[in-house]
């Protein structure tokens, strides 16, 4: 059996307990969790060849930096004009996700500075140019396209920015968020229907 390397130590785990896993017969837990149990279980201790994160095998650390997410991602977003300025996750606060954004896009858009590629952002997500494409999700996320300058946007119900960047893959990128969009509704619609029987 020839194994490829991965570029990531976190993608290397996953291969090597994935491989332990069909090689032992699935004798192991499984990984998949649900609900808060995932948040809540520590990281395995020991991954050959990948370095072990800080509080690798020590519970009381990792439910801390959980729990931190945790609080992160519901903290109140500070505010530009009045408004949100971004929206968080369990990945950063609002202020970090826009932080990260704007370093990664900002110079796309021309903006000098975090305010200014913020409120880029929501001028396209308020007054979207003609030609603008629209898909609303489930939850009330709006995504945005604009097939002729390429920009994209997600933004929450309320308006406030998740997503703000000119996706390489340009229409096919969009192309793609609507069919997996479709194929999650179909999905959900198909796991609605009452059994027959």
């Amino acid at each position: 059996m020839t194994l490829r390397s991965v570029r990531t130590p976190a993608l290397a785990a996953l291969g090597v307990l994935s491989l332990a896993a069909s090689l032992s017969g699935c004798e192991r837990p499984s990984a998949v969790r649900s609900g808060d149990a995932l948040a809540a279980a520590p990281p395995p201790a020991y991954a050959p060849g990948v370095p072990a994160a800080p509080d690798a095998g020590d519970p009381a650390a990792y439910a801390e930096r959980s729990a931190a997410r945790s609080e992160r991602a519901s903290a109140p977003a500070p505010l530009l004009d009045g408004r949100p300025l971004w929206t968080s996750s369990r990945r950063g606060s609002a202020e970090e996700n826009a932080r990260r954004a704007f370093a990664r896009n900002g110079d796309s858009f021309g903006a000098p500075s975090l305010e200014a590629y913020v409120r880029k952002a929501r001028a396209f997500i308020d007054a979207p140019p003609a030609g603008a494409q629209r898909l609303t999700r489930r939850n009330g996320d709006v995504l945005l396209y604009h097939p002729a300058s390429n920009p994209f946007a997600v933004a929450s119900r309320d308006g406030a920015p998740r997503a703000f960047f000119h996706p390489d893959e340009g229409a096919a990128y969009w192309a793609e968020q609507k069919a997996r969009e479709s194929q999650g509704r179909t999905a959900r619609a198909g796991s609605a229907r009452p059994s027959e029987g």
